[in-house]
């Protein structure tokens, strides 16, 4: 049986994370995740089925002045509460109708969503070594950092549900009143914000974590009841339903009393119980994603888990079991629900980062016993140091091949600063001067993301975005003709009225088409519109299906 050993980590690494301060660990926390989430924001347009969706719904509110009762092409859409639509129509008015501003409240939340983890993990006794990798662990995961460059609902769940798990960690650990009164503010109006963005899933995903955790703390750990976190709990849980409340009052008076029942039972109950089928799967669907979570951290998860457990059951900590609590309940709660996407996880991913940044800072702060010496782990730290300084030199030429592939005789920035910082590495690596060649291993992880969504992205937008399409339904409208939708999906219709600025009807073949009628279709209603006297003026493919602008004859 193999005896564990503590062996000290390499002194000049150990010596200068000890000299970094915590406010340059969190200052390089807010550049680099505002790198990520921010630079080359507008560089591509919406695409895929729920940007232009979304998108469209926010600039009818803003279009319509009809901030009570979200619509799509003018029909009703409840099955989401308001607040992502109101925060991208307020972009959308501030920064016009670009897809920079559609985009950028999502970016603003995962961005926030970064720093906010930084602060949970000193809270939970991390070092700032360790809340800087949470912070930017989190930032490049691949699903939660590419949520945050879309114009979609889920990271907004995400980022309130962080915010009150942290608000919570914070409020039971609160002595002064003025504090606790602070803490139980942002914690009741981060789950009323989780509310408002997405339904009662906002409730029960922070709500179940943390009602388990209160119970196997105080039974297992704490030993005693202590009232005034259940206090907290409860009392938070009912406040948070006051914003979502006004809402539905406001809506009640606007729509009637249908519309409050679509969104309260339909859109909630009716989504997790299977009655209200949409995106329905099997109760395992959630464990065969399990590799594809997380990436490309999901490798770390296995060993953060078995040592996060092992610290649970060795020296009771308080921090793993909410981290645990956190990942877990809610886990087992959205596979029991019918609606099943990978996207629901998001709200997850703050606390499997958590975990795996506990334990890197537990190794890399020379606080944890190994059972092996840390010569070993040494090298090992350099050769892939190493190997991701060559990556991004070869990843940085790689994507400016792709860039001038699209664009002859432009070279990129993005994919050039990829380069440099690889470069820069790998001479700081052969010189030992480890600060500087983690920081340019950071830069270089920047850009690298900043390269995938404003080199490779763009260049492969057209097959997946409207902005084309409807540039050309635009040109058409400027010479007189008259737009109409046959048949469009939720997508189709949003995109319209986002790239347009107008609510067109639906064709119906029973009213007489004019010389100046315009129609949208998908090509496999062609029949009946050539059979009608209409011709095919223009085709385009878009997302595997074929839509054909056909002009009235």
């Amino acid at each position: 049986m193999t005896t564990e050993r503590h062996h000290p980590a390499p002194a000049e690494f150990k010596q200068l994370i000890g000299q970094i301060s915590s406010r340059r660990y969190f200052i390089l926390a807010v550049l680099f995740a505002a790198a990520v989430f921010f630079v080359g924001l507008g560089s591509r347009q919406l695409a895929g089925g729920d940007e232009p969706r979304v998108a469209g719904i926010a600039a009818g509110i803003l279009i319509s002045g009809n901030w009570t009762e979200p619509r799509l092409n003018d029909r009703p859409f409840l099955e989401k509460p308001p607040l992502y639509f109101w925060a991208d129509a307020l972009a959308m008015e501030i920064f016009g109708r670009t897809d920079f501003a559609a985009k950028l409240p999502s970016a603003i939340a995962a961005f926030l969503g970064a720093i906010a983890v930084f602060f949970l993990a000193r809270g939970l006794g991390m070092s700032g070594f360790g809340a800087l990798l949470a912070a930017v662990l989190l930032s490049t995961s691949a699903q939660y950092w590419n949520y945050g460059r879309k114009c979609m609902v889920d990271i907004f769940l995400a980022v309130f549900v962080a915010f009150a798990m942290g608000a919570f960690w914070q409020l039971c650990r609160s002595e002064k009143i003025k504090n606790s009164m602070f803490w139980f503010g942002c914690f009741f109006l981060s789950l009323g914000g989780a509310v408002l963005s997405k339904g009662l899933v906002g409730l029960a995903i922070p709500g179940s974590a943390l009602f388990f955790y209160l119970v196997v703390n105080e039974l297992c750990l704490e030993k005693k009841i202590i009232l005034k976190y259940w206090l907290y709990l409860f009392c938070g849980a009912l406040l948070s339903f006051i914003p979502a409340a006004l809402w539905l009052g406001a809506l009640n008076e606007h729509s009637g009393y249908e519309a409050v029942r679509t969104v309260v039972w339909t859109n909630n109950f009716g989504r997790f119980i299977g009655s209200h089928a949409e995106h329905v799967e099997p109760f395992w669907y959630y464990l065969k994603k399990i590799p594809e979570e997380l990436q490309p951290w999901t490798v770390l998860l296995p060993f953060a888990l078995w040592f996060n457990i092992r610290r649970l059951g060795r020296e009771k900590n308080a921090p793993a079991l909410f981290l645990l609590c956190w990942l877990a309940i809610p886990y087992l709660l959205l596979m029991f629900a019918a609606g099943k996407r990978q996207v629901y996880l998001l709200p997850l991913y703050p606390a499997e980062i958590l975990l795996i940044a506990n334990l890197l800072d537990q190794l890399y702060c020379d606080k944890l016993k190994l059972p092996v010496r840390w010569d070993y782990v040494r090298p090992l730290t350099k050769i892939v140091a190493g190997v991701f300084a060559g990556a991004l030199i070869i990843g940085g030429l790689f994507f400016n091949g792709i860039a001038a592939a699209g664009q002859p005789g432009v070279l990129n920035i993005a994919p050039v600063l990829m380069v440099a910082a690889g470069a820069v590495a790998v001479y700081c690596l052969r010189r030992k001067l480890a600060g500087r060649t983690a920081l340019w291993l950071l830069i270089g992880l920047a850009v690298t993301y900043i390269s995938i969504d404003t080199v490779v992205r763009p260049l492969k937008n057209w097959r997946n975005s409207y902005y084309a399409l409807f540039e050309y339904c635009g040109r058409q409208l400027k010479t007189g003709k008259k737009l109409y939708l046959y048949k469009p999906i939720e997508r189709e219709s949003g995109a319209a009225l986002f790239y347009l600025g107008c609510n067109y009807p639906q064709f119906d073949f029973r009213t007489a088409a004019g010389p100046e009628t315009l129609v949208l279709t998908n090509n496999v209603y062609s029949e009946s519109f050539l059979k009608a006297g209409f011709e095919k003026i223009a085709e385009f493919r878009i997302q595997g299906r074929t839509y054909w602008i056909m002009d009235h004859e």
